[in-house]
């Protein structure tokens, strides 16, 4: 596997941008949403959006693994 194989990796920047690059962006907001602060609900929305792109990197490695055994003698 070379390292273009895994290039779908760099999806999982996209949380830590969410979470740590965009706080200073959110902190000042005063809306409050369900009466919770706005910093309060963008992390939680956080942890779902981080859910789904691990998730995802999950699936595409999997099957970039499988394509991989497919290529191979069988053996393991």
């Amino acid at each position: 596997m070379t390292a273009k194989d895994y290039a779908h990796r760099w999806l999982l920047v996209i949380p830590f941008l969410w979470q740590i690059g965009a706080v200073p962006l959110v902190n000042d907001i005063a809306w409050r949403p369900l009466s919770l602060p706005f910093p309060m609900m963008w992390q939680l929305v956080g942890i779902v959006i981080t859910t789904v792109v691990i998730a995802i990197v999950f699936r595409l490695d999997e099957r970039r693994e499988a394509e991989a055994g497919e290529g191979e003698d069988g053996r393991s």
